[in-house]
């Protein structure tokens, strides 16, 4: 939803912050704080919308407005999306940067929506289908990680699963935000599902939304301390943290290599017009040695690879895939794609394609390409256009079960 009619910038203020090498200083670095706040008004009336509830999603950050609309909340520097929804009204997204927040805040106009969806009863009980579907969807949204198998949905009966209206496609939307619990890494996750696509045949998930994490409390110390080191195990070898290294330039000290990598079309599979041309003769012959020739030469490859991968063996220098401009900005800017290494950690035994022998000697293995010609990095691990990078293999195999918010706390190398 394009709400930029709806946003009314006062005015603004520049946050400038100096970027320091020790660990702990750059740390707080991360929690510098500034202030976003607004009010939230009806937008046709201007009357003020009474205890919505603003986050921003992939945080554990989050503030109900008070009875007058009006909202302020304390958060760390970066670039952040910024979710505000109410019951009765259509919720509205917008982003932000820290650095030109707008002084005086931010109106933000809901529109109220009418719309009732005539849907089943939520406690209805659902057919042999839709708990196989139900399966389906957890296994490529929740993931199949250890963390990813502990998830629970609370309210999984708000799912609403779509096998039919399109042949060979799995859609999933919710009627209410997902309540997901954590109990490995200690969070509840409010998780706002704006789309999910399965499609077996060509083997590709695309899914969206917006979570809010919100941190169990009250925990034992132990307790406390195995949260901890399950988060960060999580976090280590994620895309955030790779990204997030990268920004520093310390993504080598982190334990990533990268190389470039090339796909080309397989040349010993012939193409679909030499498939049909093939076919057509086969029909039509009556000669069984051009049968057999075309059995061997042709329909013999139909399983090859589509394409080929062509991985350079020279370990790339990160700062050859980014461009770091004078004000500061970041950008990652690559061809093809790239092939990363994560060292620090051995692949998990549950991933697919861990070997049965010498797993701790075993690496993650990702791979990644941007659909954009460059997209811009920021200092917690985001980028933006939440599109603009695609990643395979073992960063694409940890799915919800192990995201971690924006603002938690890595440990991090000192820059050299």
């Amino acid at each position: 939803m394009d709400i930029s009619k709806y946003l009314r910038p006062k005015a603004a203020r520049i946050c400038l912050f100096l970027v320091f090498f020790l660990v702990c200083i750059l740390q707080q670095q991360l929690f510098a704080q500034n202030i976003l706040k607004g009010r939230v008004i009806e937008y046709e009336t201007e009357v003020p919308i009474p205890f919505a509830s603003v986050f921003l999603p992939n945080t554990t950050l989050g503030i109900t407005a008070d009875e007058n609309g009006n909202f302020s909340l304390e958060i760390p520097d970066g670039n952040y999306e910024v979710l505000v929804r109410m019951l009765g009204f259509k919720s509205a997204t917008f982003s932000i940067k820290t650095e030109s927040l707008p002084a005086k805040g931010y109106q933000v106009q809901l529109e109220s929506d009418e719309q009732e969806l005539d849907l089943i009863d939520v406690e209805e009980e659902r057919d042999p289908v839709w708990y196989h579907n139900l399966e389906t969807f957890k296994r490529f949204f929740l993931g199949t990680t250890i963390n990813g198998q502990a998830i629970e949905i609370l309210n999984e009966k708000d799912l609403l699963i779509d096998n039919e209206t399109v042949p060979g496609l799995l859609q999933v939307d919710a009627r209410n935000p997902l309540i997901l619990e954590n109990p490995n890494l200690g969070y509840q996750i409010e998780y706002l599902l704006t789309e999910f696509k399965y499609n077996p045949k060509e083997g590709t998930v695309f899914y969206g939304g917006f979570p809010l994490f919100t941190a169990y409390q009250d925990l034992s110390a132990g307790k406390e301390k195995r949260i901890a080191k399950k988060r960060e195990i999580a976090y280590q070898g994620s895309i955030q943290h790779f990204l997030h290294s990268l920004y520093l330039g310390i993504s080598q000290e982190e334990g990533y290599l990268i190389r470039r990598l090339k796909r080309i079309p397989n040349p010993n599979k012939p193409s679909p017009s030499e498939f049909e041309a093939a076919r057509n003769l086969y029909r039509s012959t009556r000669s069984q040695a051009v049968k057999d020739s075309i059995e061997s030469d042709v329909f013999s490859k139909s399983n090859l690879a589509d394409q080929l991968e062509i991985l350079d063996q020279n370990e790339l220098d990160p700062e050859e895939i980014l461009i770091r401009e004078k004000n500061g900005k970041v950008f990652m800017k690559f061809e093809d794609l790239i092939h990363i290494t994560y060292k620090n950690e051995p692949m998990a035994r549950e991933y697919p394609g861990a070997p049965f022998e010498n797993l701790n000697k075993t690496n993650q293995v990702s791979k990644a390409f941007l659909t954009n010609e460059q997209i811009e990095l920021f200092f917690n691990g985001s980028y933006m256009d939440p599109f603009g990078l695609m990643v395979e293999e073992y960063m694409a195999w940890e799915k919800v079960g192990d995201l971690m918010p924006l603002d938690y706390t890595p440990i991090i190398s000192e820059k050299k």
